[in-house]
């Protein structure tokens, strides 16, 4: 069953499948969708909502993980292919032969390897 979250405004509804995420990015007070065929949508809300969204969603569904990875992204732990320290880098894996980098602090880039390291 897909993992369908709805974002509903004044004047747009947008169902997305959160498997489908790859990562969600800051844009100023939007929150942009990148989804695993490269499709990009935007969504009226910063990132702290949208970090608080999926929270209060994965209360009572379950479904990928997202994890904050500094101030500007919210990564789908299940789409991460490689974590790199040295480049402060994660890339990440879409559908098909899409392949997505993040860049994010060290600090950042480093408390993503020991969470996923613990986790796995």
């Amino acid at each position: 069953m897909a993992n369908k979250i709805i974002f509903n405004s004044r004047d747009e509804l947008l169902s997305i499948d959160l498997s489908r995420v790859v990562y969600f990015i800051a844009d100023g007070n939007y929150t942009r969708v990148i989804l695993d065929n490269k499709v990009v949508c935007t969504i009226g809300f910063n990132l702290s909502k949208m970090e608080t969204t999926l929270s209060e969603y994965y209360k009572s569904h379950s479904g990928p993980s997202f994890v904050r990875t500094g101030k500007s992204h919210i990564i789908n732990l299940d789409r991460v292919l490689q974590v790199n320290i040295a480049k402060t880098r994660i890339v990440m894996v879409g559908s098909g032969e899409n392949v997505f980098t993040v860049e994010a602090s060290r600090d950042a880039v480093k408390k993503l390897k020991e969470l996923m390291h613990k986790t796995k």
